[in-house]
């Protein structure tokens, strides 16, 4: 127990988890005779834990997410239209907004974790021909395939256009230049002076046999925090976060299809989609249940 510290209910029975854990792996190895974290009496000081919600999961809204939808489309197709396929900013993020607002896919399943090496970002190898699928890497260290729905594809495609990618390519790679120069170096090109934007530097890439490295999760928090304040969206957590995308796509689906078919698109189980929504499948019980009353007639 940490002294000197106000733990919460819910703090003091995970620390006790743990230790009860520990006790019964040493009894099972032999080391102690008798599991004290079962008996009764290691268990009646615990405080009792408020099974509420402490806090509510933040969502995207429709209106939030039809704002920043507007405001990415705006600026892809402003580029487009000013520097053609040199658009590669505003293309890449328009991609990835989509791909967040509607597959639910993890940030951490497409972007690169610079704290863990298993985590190097989503290749473009890893999409289904027709872009409505992608095998990521899961949370539980596991290949799993998500949809890509049909009102995400065409992003992705003007993206595939636009940067013209090698199949091992991030599918959201950094454009942040120091770091692609480093790549470039790697790969054995030196000279870079004459490389001065995006469309040179990744036909480079492409000639030497490089590799962009991919957008980390830190860089896309940042990204979603530009997006936001430049699309004038006013929310309380301060901007639209990746799991807030993930989060909206679980509670349209929820509301929509059930527990079941949010559960099969995130890659959680049915039980985790239940307790994470469940005061809005609550809600449309309520509903059925009053037009079940009426069509029996009262």
């Amino acid at each position: 127990m940490l002294l000197g510290t106000e733990l919460s209910p819910r703090t003091v029975r995970k620390y006790f988890d743990y230790v009860s854990a520990w006790i019964g792996w040493a009894q099972r190895e032999g080391l102690v005779d008798t599991h004290h974290g079962l008996q009764q009496t290691a268990r009646e000081p615990l405080p009792d834990v408020d099974t509420r919600k402490e806090t509510r999961q933040q969502s995207w809204r429709r209106d939030q997410r039809q704002a920043i939808l507007a405001h990415v489309d705006e600026r892809a197709h402003d580029a487009i239209d000013d520097d053609g396929l040199n658009a590669y900013g505003p293309a890449r993020d328009r991609a990835l907004v989509y791909v967040l607002a509607y597959s639910g896919v993890r940030g951490s399943e497409l972007m690169a974790n610079s704290q863990d090496d298993r985590r190097d970002g989503a290749r473009w190898r890893y999409l289904g021909d027709e872009l409505d699928t992608l095998e990521v890497h899961g949370k539980k260290q596991e290949w799993e395939d998500r949809s890509i729905p049909p009102q995400a594809r065409p992003a992705l495609e003007r993206w595939e256009i636009v940067i013209g990618p090698e199949s091992d390519w991030p599918l959201v790679p950094t454009l942040h230049y120091p770091s692609l120069y480093d790549s470039l170096a790697d790969a054995g090109c030196t000279e870079t002076d004459d490389l001065t934007d995006h469309a040179d530097v990744f036909a480079a890439l492409r000639e030497y046999g490089g590799r962009p490295p991919a957008m980390t999760t830190d860089g896309a928090r940042r990204l979603l925090q530009r997006l936001t304040d430049e699309a004038g969206i006013d929310i309380d957590e301060g901007y639209l976060q990746l799991h807030g995308a993930r989060h909206g796509v679980g509670l349209v689906l929820a509301m929509q299809q059930g527990a079941d078919e949010a559960a099969d698109q995130l890659g959680n189980s049915v039980a985790v989609v239940e307790e994470s929504y469940s005061d809005i499948l609550a809600s449309e019980r309520a509903e059925k249940t009053g037009e079940a009353f009426e069509e029996h007639g009262g």
